[in-house]
């Protein structure tokens, strides 16, 4: 794939811009969010081993115990935040590029 010229594209206007000022605080916003997320339910797992041992030991499924399916699911919860993550990520870089083509020079005779 070819790569595009970005040489004559004046990116410290686009900065300055509201759309990519209000894209990139967006963009900060959701990036925090999924590790405060993460470490949220990260941490919840030992404090109920700690403070809700009922909880934790009472049989679910067979021998499973809900502290079982707890740990068991980190996997999904990690792994939903990570495709989520892949998917907004691909958003934002498609308003990026769609900034970067409003602010590009336009073609002398087209």
């Amino acid at each position: 794939m070819a790569q595009k010229d970005n040489s004559h594209i004046d990116f410290e206007r686009i900065e300055q811009s509201e759309e990519f000022q209000s894209l990139k605080k967006r963009k900060y916003k959701f990036v925090f969010t999924i590790p405060i997320l993460f470490l949220f339910y990260y941490l919840t797992f030992p404090i109920l081993s700690a403070y809700a041992k009922p909880l934790m030991a009472k049989l679910v499924f067979g021998n499973m115990t809900f502290g079982y399916f707890f740990g068991i699911s980190y996997y999904v919860v990690i792994w939903a935040l990570a495709a989520v993550y892949v998917w907004k990520a691909k958003q934002y870089d498609k308003q990026v590029e769609e900034i970067i083509a409003k602010y590009e020079p336009k073609e002398k005779g087209a």
